[in-house]
């Protein structure tokens, strides 16, 4: 009996749990990250806009997501290629504290995948499109220009990754700058494709951000 308990702590209680867990923290940093922008709304001078529209939660064109898929497969290729070259960043990217190295740790399961998925789409990229691309990113570019403005939105993007990974893993300087260049050079294509292409839409940063962390998240947990 005693047994069979553990094994259900193991196989249900404890995945169900961290599940349960994600959940809630994903909607806090989707709040937060909104909250922030919605403060800036409020005191706003041209009250004709909404809210969403003040974001860029609306309707992107077509050409737009066709160029994301591209993006997607572009940035997988490239991230699972320098994990493969070098097994110090592969080693970096499953350390126990970071994000893949915790999933592949929970082993894959049903509800495993339902906690990638909920982290992958809603509590990183959802709430960082939000915050760098519709709201940083559309003030900065509105103030400095497109240049100007989408350099810096990424330059910052890549370096709240750098902080975020060296806090999580205390890693080598060379993982550090891979991720540092690949999330800044990420940061600024999709703010690029969402001045240029999708007419100030958020929603194709957040499908190519969306399914590229899906789709990376899964491989380097449960394939390299």
């Amino acid at each position: 009996m005693k047994r069979t308990f553990s094994e259900f702590n193991e196989l249900i209680a404890k995945p169900m749990t961290q599940l349960i867990n994600d959940f809630i923290s994903a909607i806090l940093q989707v709040s937060i990250f909104t909250l922030i922008p919605f403060a800036f709304f409020l005191f706003r001078k041209d009250k004709t806009v909404t809210f969403f529209k003040y974001i860029g939660l609306y309707k992107p064109t077509a050409k737009s997501i066709a160029l994301v898929l591209v993006v997607i497969l572009i940035s997988i290729t490239s991230m699972i290629s320098v994990a493969l070259a070098n097994d110090g960043i592969k080693q970096a990217m499953l350390a126990p504290e970071s994000v893949t190295g915790k999933f592949k740790a929970m082993g894959f399961n049903s509800l495993t995948i339902v906690s990638l998925l909920i982290m992958a789409i809603i509590k990183t990229s959802l709430s960082e499109e939000i915050f760098f691309r519709g709201f940083l990113g559309k003030r900065l570019i509105n103030k400095l220009g497109f240049k100007r403005g989408n350099l810096i939105q990424a330059v910052i993007f890549g370096l709240v990754h750098l902080l975020l990974f060296w806090f999580l893993t205390k890693t080598t300087v060379l993982p550090l700058i891979v991720i540092t260049v690949f999330s800044t050079l990420m940061g600024w294509i999709i703010g690029y494709i969402k001045e240029k292409y999708a007419n100030g839409s958020i929603i194709p940063g957040w499908v190519a951000h969306g399914l590229g962390n899906t789709i990376s998240y899964f491989i380097i947990a449960f394939i390299l």
